[in-house]
């Protein structure tokens, strides 16, 4: 089977299993998770099991699968919008198809990824089929935040909950792809908090690396005004990296509140430690959590269109308050 192949999330390919093998499939599911953790690539291993007619065997060859496999199956039907939200037009175009028997086998499957973009609409559309489906239709949504679909909908999906990934899994995942340097492996990991496309763009993104560096040579000397405005200017000419540095600098301040706790073990610059310990000293408990809140409030700002020079300014005085 095609799931034999997934790395990780063993409960869960395994029910996905037993729901193919047993033929106890239903009508509508929804893979849920963070982003990067693999929603699609298990929801098509899925799809591409239950529509192959020798699901027990490993490599069919059958023609479902070939045609899955060259991306022309006519029982598999993925919803794709070149807006940012799924419109009802969308979900009516899929509800016209769903009036066509299948063509290789028992099941039609429906894919809707980024599910929650569909419009109230849309979603109040795709109610009426998952009410009331053809017994050879099977739906499937992929979606971050379950919560923004109507809770009608949500009520007629099964939802299944995709746990971040432990760390063997993790090097098992970036190892069968990459080749990583080992002091670079652990950082990847714990900084990629069990979620493999984290962990692909920190290798694929090479500057990363070095703009952890600029990063924490600024946490250990705050008083370096040149080189603070240095890094300011990249900043507001590098907007693409705004999230990251947001994501190297919490993840600074969350390694100094597990070593100001004796949780050295937990540490996710774990090669920084000698930095995070000279710099925790400056810090109380209290203050490391009231920094942390700041940042993910100005974090949010940032996606709220704030100004983004105004944005930028306050984030590097963040950086220098001590």
């Amino acid at each position: 089977m095609e799931l034999d192949n997934i790395i990780g999330q063993s409960a869960l390919v395994s029910q996905l299993k037993r729901l193919i093998l047993s033929n106890k499939v239903g009508h509508a599911y929804a893979f849920s998770g963070a982003p990067g953790m693999g929603k699609r690539t298990i929801a098509l291993s899925f799809i591409k099991d239950l529509l192959c007619n020798n699901p027990k065997n490993d490599n069919c060859t059958c023609i479902s699968c070939r045609t899955f496999n060259e991306g022309t199956n006519p029982d598999f039907y993925e919803v794709v919008s070149d807006k940012k939200s799924i419109g009802v037009d969308s979900i009516r175009d899929l509800q016209q198809d769903v009036a066509n028997r299948p063509t290789y086998c028992s099941k039609k499957v429906y894919l809707i990824d980024d599910a929650d973009s569909m419009t109230v609409q849309a979603q109040n559309c795709l109610l009426k089929t998952l009410e009331e489906p053809p017994e050879y239709v099977v739906i499937i949504l992929l979606s971050v935040n379950i919560e923004a679909l109507l809770p009608t909908v949500q009520s007629r999906i099964i939802n299944l909950r995709m746990n971040p990934y432990t760390k063997e899994e993790m090097v098992q995942i970036i190892c069968t792809m990459y080749s990583v340097r080992n002091e670079d492996l652990e950082f990847i990991i714990n900084f990629s908090r069990g979620i493999p496309q984290d962990a692909i763009n920190l290798i694929e993104e090479g500057s990363v690396r070095e703009l952890r560096s600029k990063i924490f040579y600024l946490l250990e000397r705050p008083s370096d005004f040149e080189q603070f405005e240095n890094f300011r200017k990249y900043a507001l000419d590098n907007k693409e990296d705004v999230h990251m540095i947001f994501d190297i600098l919490l993840s600074f301040y969350r390694d100094c509140i597990m070593l100001k706790h004796g949780m050295e073990n937990r540490l996710i610059n774990l090669d920084k430690k000698d930095i995070i310990r000279d710099v925790v000293s400056h810090y109380s408990s209290h203050k490391l959590f009231a920094k942390i809140d700041r940042l993910e409030k100005l974090r949010n700002s940032f996606r709220y269109n704030i100004n983004f020079q105004l944005g930028i300014d306050s984030l590097f005085m963040e950086i220098q308050e001590v």
